[in-house]
Order: structure tokens, then sequence, then C-alpha cells
């Protein structure tokens, strides 16, 4: 997919910002072959232990027909209330089954391989939890169980049982980390500590290993009435996102320092509940912000929730059909953001154009940044900026700086291709860290006039992307609103997310911020999406 992308009209001083979100498509090629399915998680993929325990102590079916809850599992089934034979089983049981021709696995206390507790964080331990049946499992309630978590999990099964290098490992938590504890650090801590599971189960043996990252949490129903709570999980999920691929990355990096080569099939639950969340009527939802368990007259299979936190058997078969889709080919690369850009009348002081990028990932990423003004005649641009200049600068320090682009890189900037169609204009070639930066296109000795601000990925194949963008400067009527741009280059489907920003920027110490901005978001033929 190639898709040129522009958005428009916006007056006095606003800021916007567009954030890209990678996801995958696939291209159909034979099924690897298991033998069979070994799972270590919580209660998204627990079938049975929880209910084994609260059995043999309290002779309690829980979860269960007496709580609203299919047998041993967090989900709904044909006996629950409302109830639903379409799907039956949690995403795990689905895939086998249902996509890879496999037996299910039944839970491990009673002998099977699927590992997981209702509860489980990422830690090497047990913890005791206490149950009730609604809203939430985990809180409250007078029946206490003993919980065993994904290290004891991966420490048991390696135990007791006979190693199988040629099942398929699924390794699935993060989410109860996250809700116990939302803050930057524990989710590092989180994302190390499954990297560190993957790197046990590979030097044990393990030859295929799937490993998922959590949804947005706080799009779960028990958190839609709690706005600050639901965003603090929401980044929370999204930085696990990018810090379990940096773990994974080096855990398949120090497993190759040591001659062991796996196959790693990472899991993008995040993307797929925001398309679920995006577009609900493409996977057959009505209802993708609602619990279904106990409402009257609803069908469950159009709920993408069953409980406060748990899919529907309908949600679980989306997870399953996105893991047979990664099992069964090679991913494209995310579709990335190629070129930003973002065109505005230029003026002085505080109302120069100031633009944000982040490199997001593991590896720098080549860039080139330009300042267009005088080219902007052949657009109609009727008052362009004569002699645009740019400075780049991270955390405050000014990198570099450039007026005409030949003065300074000239071979660097000629080599990439983009480089200006006049000498005026300027343009910074530079190979930047994932971090962020800020870049101000202003005129020349004070000039004003319409100018555009362009940053363009050198090179797509490293471990990194132009991940968001921002722009703020001084915007009026007519031809002085605010254009951006971005280029969304071949790849997968991207999840993006298109911010204008005003008034909160008077918190910031802008004078004049845009009371009430609006956003038109069209296509490169100049279609209004």
């Amino acid at each position: 997919m190639n898709l040129s992308l522009r958005l428009y009209r916006l007056s006095f001083t606003v800021a916007v910002t567009v954030f890209l979100c990678g996801t995958s498509q696939l291209f159909a090629q034979s099924v690897p072959v298991f033998s069979q399915v070994i799972i270590f998680g919580d209660s998204l993929s627990d079938d049975g232990n929880i209910r084994h325990r609260l059995e043999d102590q309290y002779l309690l079916s829980y979860p269960g027909g007496e709580f609203n809850y299919s047998d041993g599992r967090f989900t709904n089934s044909s006996d629950t209330d409302p109830g639903s034979a379409l799907y039956t089983g949690t995403w795990h049981e689905q895939l086998a089954r249902d996509f890879l021709g496999l037996s299910a696995a039944t839970n491990s206390l009673d002998g099977g391989t699927d590992y997981a507790f209702g509860g489980a964080t990422t830690e090497a331990t047990t913890h005791e939890v206490t149950v009730i049946s609604n809203p939430d499992p985990f809180v409250g309630g007078q029946f206490t169980v003993t919980v065993d978590d994904l290290g004891k999990q991966v420490d048991d099964y390696l135990t007791d049982q006979t190693f199988d290098p040629a099942a398929l490992f699924i390794l699935w938590g993060g989410g109860n980390d996250l809700f116990n504890d939302d803050s930057s650090a524990n989710v590092t801590a989180t994302a190390e500590r499954v990297a560190g599971l993957v790197e046990q189960l590979a030097r044990a043996g393990a030859v295929s290993i799937l490993v998922p990252n959590v949804p947005p949490l706080g799009l779960v129903p028990n958190y839609k009435d709690d706005a600050a709570k639901a965003t603090a999980l929401n980044a929370a999920s999204a930085q696990y996102r990018g810090e379990l691929n940096t773990q994974l990355d080096a855990a398949v990096s120090t497993l190759a320092a040591e001659n062991i080569t796996i196959t790693l099939y990472r899991l993008d639950i995040y993307g797929l509940f925001y398309r679920l969340a995006a577009n609900p009527e493409d996977y057959g939802f009505v209802n993708i912000s609602d619990s279904a368990q106990g409402q009257s007259g609803v069908n469950p299979d159009e709920y993408l929730f069953w409980d406060e936190i748990h899919p529907t058997t309908a949600g679980h078969h989306q997870i399953a059909a996105a893991a047979f889709d990664l099992l069964n080919g090679t991913a494209l690369p995310p579709a990335q953001a190629l070129n930003l850009s973002a065109r505005l009348a230029v003026g002085i002081d505080d109302n120069v154009l100031i633009g944000g990028l982040i490199v997001s990932g593991s590896a720098p990423k080549p860039v080139i940044v330009r300042g267009i003004g005088p080219s902007l005649t052949a657009a109609g641009v009727t008052t362009p900026l004569v002699d645009p200049t740019i400075e780049l600068y991270q955390n405050g320090v000014l990198l570099l700086s450039n007026d005409n682009w030949k003065d300074s890189q000239q071979t660097e900037i000629e080599a990439t291709g983009l480089q200006p169609t006049i000498d005026l204009e300027s343009a910074i070639v530079a190979t930047l860290d994932p971090g962020e930066y800020t870049v101000i296109l202003r005129g020349q000795n004070g000039g004003t006039g319409v100018g555009l601000f362009e940053a363009y990925d050198l090179d797509g194949t490293t471990a990194s992307t132009l991940g968001n963008t921002s722009t703020r400067g001084f915007v009026a009527g007519g031809d002085d609103v605010l254009i951006g741009g971005f280029i969304v280059g071949n790849g997968g489907s991207d999840t993006v997310v298109v911010r204008a920003i005003g008034p909160s920027l008077a918190a910031t110490g802008v004078a004049s911020p845009l009371a009430d901005p609006t956003l038109d978001l069209y296509d490169g033929n100049g279609v209004l999406i």
C-alpha cells in the first residue's frame, strides 16, 4: 500500500500530531507442522487450572456455569446467559482445533499442556488471590486460590514433562502486571521477564515460540467510565508493545551468539484490538465497549467482551485467526511512514514553524529533513518563504542547521535523490538514534511566508521507524491553514492517529492557542476520508 494523505483546516496557533502504529498482513504459505500446543499464560488462556484448584479446596466450580462462565474458562459458551455455540473455547483451543488440526490443550493440573492460570503475572512465583464471579474475578470475594505465575509455569513444565521440541510454545502474559502497576518501570520489567522466559525455553530446546503483546488495556469495559485510568493503561500497553519487541530482539541476538536459532512469532494483539475497535463491523461486532454477560436479548458473538475484562469466544476467535495468519505465512514488514510534512505560513518569534519527530525502535534511523519555500510557487503559493532555514534539535541542543542546501552536505543530499530544486532551500541529512527531535523552520533574516517542512525515512529496513510527527505554528485562514502530509509505504496496514491540539497549548506558554481546532483528512487524490 502506498498512500498519501493530507490534513486541512486549522486556525491560530495549533499543534498537529500523527502517530503511526504498524500492523502486519501476511502472504499465505504452508502451515508449520507442530506436534502439540503448550501454553503459559493468564486468564485469557486458562481452560481449567483455576477451576481445578477451587474445586479441590472449596468444591467450587469457578469459573463455570454457576457463575455464568464456560466450564473452566473466563468466557461464554452455549450454556451461559446469553449463550452461543458458534465458537467454542479460548483462543488457543480454537487455534489448535479449528486452524491447526491438533487436539486442544487441556489444563495442566489435569495432565494437559495448558499451564495458564487466571490472574497470573510474568513473575516466577506464586501468589494468592481472592475471587468473585463479577465484575472483576480477581479482587474481593471470600475464596482464596493460589495462582502460578508464568515463570513458575515454565519451571513446572521443564521439571515435570518430557520436553517436546516439535511443539508450538505460547507465552502470553503481561496484562495482569500492567493492571497491577502501569508505571513505566514495571512495563520495562515485565517485557524483560517475558524475554527471559523465551531464552529459558529456547535453551531447553524450544524451536517455535509464539509471544503476543497485550491489547490496549484501557479499552476493556471495566475502565470505560474511568478515563484517567484507561488513558494510563493504554499508554502502558503501547509502551509494552515497543519494549517487548526491543527485549525480544535482544533475546534473539543473545541466543544467536550461543548458536541457538528459534522461530519467534510476535502476535500483535495491541494492533489487532485497535483494528477491532476502529472497524468492529468488519469483524461482525456491534459492541466493543460493553460486556455481554447476563445481558438479555443480545448475541455474544456480536460483542467483543464477555465480562468486564475478558473477550467472548467471538473475540477469542479473532485472536486465534490472527495467530493462524501469523503462523501461516511470512509477514509483510509493517507499513512505515516514508515521508512526514507540514506546510504553514511562517512568521517570526513564536510564529516560526516547529516540527517534532520521534524515532522509535532499537536502531538509528537515517533521515533527510528539508525546508522548502521558493519552489512552492509551482503549487500556486503566492507568498512563499523566500529563504528558508532549518535547525535540528534534541533536548534543546542544536545538532545541525542549514540555510542553503548546497552550502553543506551537498554530496550526501544529492545521494538521496531528494535534494531541493532551488538552491535557497535547505536540507539536512542525519542518522538519528531512537528518541525525540525538534525541527525549526524559519526565514533567513526574519523573512516570512509560506514554508514546507519535510522529513523522509531513508532506510525502511532498519529496526526503527518514524513513529510520530508533530507541527506547531500560527495558523490563519485561506492559504494560511496548516496542511500536513504523510506517505505510508508498502507493507501491512497502518493504524494512524491524527490529532489537532489547540487550547491545551496554553499550558506550554502559547499566548494565542486555537480555541476549537478541526481536522479534515484527505487521501492522495484529494478525496475527503
